[in-house]
Parts: structure tokens; C-alpha cells; sequence
């Protein structure tokens, strides 16, 4: 099997010939492992996807996702970096250390009712005050339809780079965030949290617009060719919030995107992305259509074991390796932690070994490599299981 052919058929439920190798790296440890500078991956968006890419190929992984952002002129000051307008003021902080969204100085900045803004809607942060601060509000949130991806150049751009993978690597495209995380945008994370509890109309109305957003960039993706789909709700976490809540707001909407995705291109796969604690809705994602599960987040307390006899063949799993390993243990401990978690997932496949979340910029490249080591080691399969090293 090619890389294409692996993360397809494990995300499926399939049986591989290899577990697959996803490690969850985000833009600034792609850039770390190819040394790449980061404003000038900002400055230019076929960087940052070529440069995802790239790190993959590196660490020896069969998939990586894609990200499109819009290009930013910045200026550098003092070891800062803002985001500049065409006149050269600045309009906001970029955040370094984390996102790499812009913090606007004039909210007023982000135009929700405007396609192009909530195309790149991750881009920027504000926020002092909510974006959105009523339902008529957010009944006027734009939706990008799916042939502004190509308009804006976002699909020759993604092209170019499926063309320079070559087959060696599967790229996954990205739906970005439908629910509680597309909400935290909107509202910020506290008032959002209060907003289920008290102002319900409003959290509906701004979930049907992440949802809507989500489907057209769905759509997008598969005529670009995706079939694996990643789908994003960092936030929608029995960490933050309760089983009961997570049923009454983060679920329809979720439905509602799978049931599109799989109507629209019957061949496509989504893996959900939900930090921390899932155990309580794992029954209610395999209800909703989810093909995949992620990311088996051990600070959640999420024993791939454990959620594998729950499970069993109903849906795939995706993680287990802890985050923090990549950073604090030795190759050949991520290597054990590796090999444990494709043992206690991966026995009859369906299983994508990957890390519980993204892995820290400082981390160690070569621990990196180890999942690899480690799939090639204990993670081959013969006659439909892991055959016995």
C-alpha cells in the first residue's frame, strides 16, 4: 500500500498493511524540523502547506494535515511581529507563541458578514468584546461558498503541493471547527461556556453558521480530491463541559456536517479532533456518523484499551501517545509508548497511530521518527491482525 492507500483504509476501519503514522504537528514544529522561518511561512501560504508537508516526509509519516491561510504583510519590531495594512500600520500583534492568529487592534476589523474574512476566520482574534453579540448577528455570518476556496487561489495552491508529494505522503484536508470551537471564536471561551447556559438561541444560531461554514470547505476538499477529512472541536471537551451539554449543542451540529459530508462524497472519512476527555460521548459520535475517533488523549485519561473494547469495530481510533512524551522522554520511550498503544488499538486495524494532541514545538525530532520505528516494528499485519513480532 502507498501512504494514500494506508491512512484511507485505516480511517475506514480497514485492515492495513502497516499502522499508519500521523503525528499531530502543527505549523511552528514543521517549520522547527525544516527549519523554516516562520513570518516568511505567514507571509506565504503555499509555505506553510509545502512546509507541513515536508516535516512529514522527514519524520517518516503517512499523513499530515493542510492548512490555508491568507497571506499577511508584517513588520518585525523589537522581536515582535505585527500584521501591517497596505499602508504599512499596523493592525494587530501576531501571536507567536501560539495560533499565529493576529490580535486586532479594531475589531471592527473582522467583518463577519464578509465571505472572505470567515473563509480565513482562524486568522484573527480580537477579542475584548464578543464579534457576534446577538441571533440576528449571527443569521448574518457569512458563508463561503465552496467556489471561493478556488477564486482566492487556495486550490492552485493546494495542487502545486499534492503534485510535489507525489504520492509519498497523504495530505488531509481540514473542515476547521463547526461547533464549540467555531462559538469560542465568535464569543471568546468564558462567555461561550456561560452562553449554553443561559443564551441557548444564540449558541444554535452561531453553531449553524460553523457547521454551514464547515460543509462548503468540506465540499471543496473533496473536489480537490481529499477523502480523509479532519474535523475540529478543541473545545467541545468533557473537560470544559458536561456530557448533557455537549448532547444538547455540540451534537446535531456535528451530525449535520457528517450527514452532508458522507451525502456529498460517499467515499470521504472524518476524523473528529476533541482534546482531553471524550469517554462519555464516545457512543453518541459513532450515533452521529464519525468514521474516526481522536485524538485518544492520555491527559484525558483516554486508555486506547479501554476505548478500544468500547468501540470494538464501530469506528476507528486515532492517538494515544502522550503529547508531553515527544518533549520529555527519549526516543526509545516514545518507541514502548508507541508499541503499547498500536497493541491495546490496533490488534484487528482500524487504529492511526498518533500523538494526544499536538505535539510541543521544542520537541526532539528523532522522537518524532520513533512512532515510525515503532510502526514498522510491532505495527505489521498479516492475515487481517498485528502479526507477532
Amino acid at each position: 500500500m502507498n501512504a494514500t492507500e494506508r491512512m484511507y483504509t485505516a480511517v475506514a476501519g480497514g485492515v492495513p498493511d502497516r499502522v499508519p503514522v500521523y503525528p499531530k504537528m502543527w505549523l511552528d514544529v514543521a517549520g522547527v524540523i525544516t527549519g523554516t522561518d516562520f513570518c516568511e511561512m505567514i507571509r506565504n501560504p503555499i509555505l506553510i502547506l509545502s512546509t507541513m508537508m515536508e516535516a512529514g516526509l522527514i519524520v517518516g509519516a503517512d499523513a499530515v494535515r493542510q492548512f490555508h491561510h491568507r497571506p499577511r504583510d508584517l513588520a518585525v519590531e523589537d522581536d515582535k511581529v505585527y500584521e501591517i495594512d497596505k499602508s504599512g500600520n499596523k493592525i494587530g500583534k501576531v501571536d507567536m507563541d501560539g495560533g499565529w492568529a493576529t490580535h486586532l487592534n479594531d475589531p471592527k476589523i473582522f467583518t463577519f458578514e464578509d465571505d472572505y474574512t470567515m473563509a480565513f476566520f482562524r486568522d484573527w482574534c480580537c477579542f475584548d468584546e464578543p464579534v457576534i453579540r446577538s441571533v440576528d448577528e449571527a443569521r448574518r455570518i457569512a458563508v463561503p461558498d465552496k467556489s471561493l476556496y478556488e477564486q482566492i487561489g487556495c486550490g492552485d495552491l493546494q495542487r502545486k503541493v499534492t503534485e510535489m508529494a507525489a504520492g509519498r505522503i497523504e495530505l488531509i484536508g481540514d473542515l476547521k471547527t463547526a461547533t464549540m470551537s467555531f462559538m469560542t471564536i465568535m464569543r471568546g471561551l468564558e462567555t461561550s461556556m456561560l452562553d449554553v447556559l443561559d443564551n441557548p438561541q444564540l449558541a444554535h444560531a452561531i453553531m449553524e453558521k460553523g457547521a454551514a461554514i464547515a460543509i462548503e470547505r468540506g465540499k471543496w476538499c473533496c473536489d480537490l480530491g481529499h477523502r480523509v477529512l479532519r474535523l475540529n472541536d478543541s473545545a467541545g471537551t468533557n473537560s470544559l463541559i458536561s456530557p448533557k451539554t455537549w448532547r444538547q449543542f455540540i451534537l446535531p451540529h456535528m451530525r449535520t456536517v457528517c450527514q452532508a459530508m458522507h451525502d456529498y462524497e460517499p467515499e470521504c472519512r472524518i476524523y473528529v479532533h476533541i482534546c482531553g476527555d471524550v469517554k462519555a460521548m464516545i457512543e453518541d459520535l459513532i450515533e452521529l456518523g464519525m468514521d474516526c475517533i481522536g485524538p485518544l488523549d492520555p491527559m484525558g485519561k483516554m486508555e486506547p484499551a479501554q476505548i478500544r473494547k468500547q468501540v470494538a469495530d464501530r469506528a476507528s481510533l486515532m492517538g494515544g501517545v502522550d503529547t508531553l512524551s515527544f518533549l520529555n522522554h527519549t526516543p526509545e520511550q516514545v518507541e514502548q509508548e508507541a508499541a503499547d498503544c498500536i497493541r491495546d488499538a490496533g490488534m484487528n486495524g482500524g487504529y492511526v497511530l498518533s500523538s494526544g494532541c499536538a505535539i510541543p514545538r521544542a520537541s526532539n525530532k528523532e522522537n518524532l521518527i520513533a512512532l515510525r520505528t515503532a510502526a514498522d516494528k510491532y505495527g505489521i499485519y498479516e492475515n487481517g491482525r498485528l502479526k507477532a513480532s
